[in-house]
């Protein structure tokens, strides 16, 4: 009985561990901005001394025959470059997870042979076969959500570098001038981005909406390359631009206000599940007390 117990408790922690592991909790900005100093001062002082570990090592070899397999897709390998990340972290944790799933069944038979439970052996090798494969796409999904965060997040900076272009227009600006401008005030990835693009163009003579449409495409967000086109197509007449801009803007507030509006009411929706769940539970429990009850009297 105090193994089954012990080796409850062990597999729950485990499964905290990697719950933990895969949905960090997130931190303030205080907080980020401690633990990233912390790391550069971690780095600094042990960087040249330190080797890799076992697992990091066979984490990157198994990534490697896996690179070598054509894996990840060219979808998921767009993702990463999407969001700047290598491949092969990305296999490395598809591998871990794939053998953390195939290894917690055959741990399970271990604890339960040991507590003198008989289970065929046939059982834990499909569920850890299920378990892996179902583990290994894991990371995959999380990527997902990482891309599409990063797009509203890009979404947002793209309607931010907007309003600041109208801002210069009204004030007399140029058109190339004030999209300088408007991408020079921000900061993150994907003004930097725009800032490269404008740049490139002005190194080669050329006009910046193929560049800037090439952008949009890239990092699939539309209202960019829909900017280039109506740029394109307005010509040096800074008045049309600006009304474009302008009316680009306001759709993009509106849509953003929507998309806000439909995250709060999800989750509201989600929290009325714990409550229902609770409410189910104490009818069960009531139930089950008065069908106790009466089978005891007959």
């Amino acid at each position: 009985m105090l193994m089954v117990i012990l080796a409850a408790v062990a597999l729950g922690a485990g499964c905290w561990l990697l719950l933990v592991g895969l949905v960090p909790p997130k931190l303030t900005l205080a907080q980020q901005m401690a633990r990233t100093q912390s790391l550069n001062r971690l780095s600094q002082a042990v960087i040249g001394t330190t080797a890799p570990t076992l697992s990091a090592r066979l984490g990157t070899r198994a990534a490697g025959l896996l690179a070598r397999a054509g894996l990840p897709s060219t979808k998921v390998r767009v993702q990463l470059a999407l969001l700047d990340r290598d491949v092969t972290p990305l296999l490395a944790q598809k591998v871990g997870t794939a053998c953390f799933g195939l290894m917690l069944p055959i741990a399970s038979l271990t604890v339960l042979t040991i507590a003198g439970v008989s289970v065929p052996v046939a059982i834990p090798v499909i569920a850890g076969a299920v378990l892996g494969g179902t583990l290994f796409f894991l990371p995959d999904l999380a990527l997902v959500g990482e891309v599409q965060k990063f797009r509203a997040e890009a979404r947002m900076s793209v309607r931010v570098f907007l309003d600041q272009a109208v801002i210069a227009l009204a004030g007399g600006a140029g058109i190339e001038a004030a999209l300088v401008s408007a991408a020079a005030d921000g900061h993150g990835r994907t003004l930097a981005l725009i800032r490269q693009a404008m740049v490139e163009a002005q190194l080669r003579r050329e006009a910046a909406w193929p560049h800037l449409d090439a952008l949009g495409r890239r990092l699939g967000v539309r209202e960019l390359s829909e900017l280039a086109a109506a740029c394109a197509l307005a010509g040096a007449e800074g008045s049309k631009i600006r009304a474009s801009i302008a009316a680009k803007t306001r759709s993009m507030r509106r849509q953003e206000a929507a998309t806000q509006l439909e995250a709060a009411e999800a989750a509201t929706t989600r929290l009325a599940v714990p409550g229902g769940l609770l409410g189910m539970s104490l009818v069960c429990f009531l139930i089950y007390a008065a069908l106790a009850a009466a089978a005891r009297q007959m």
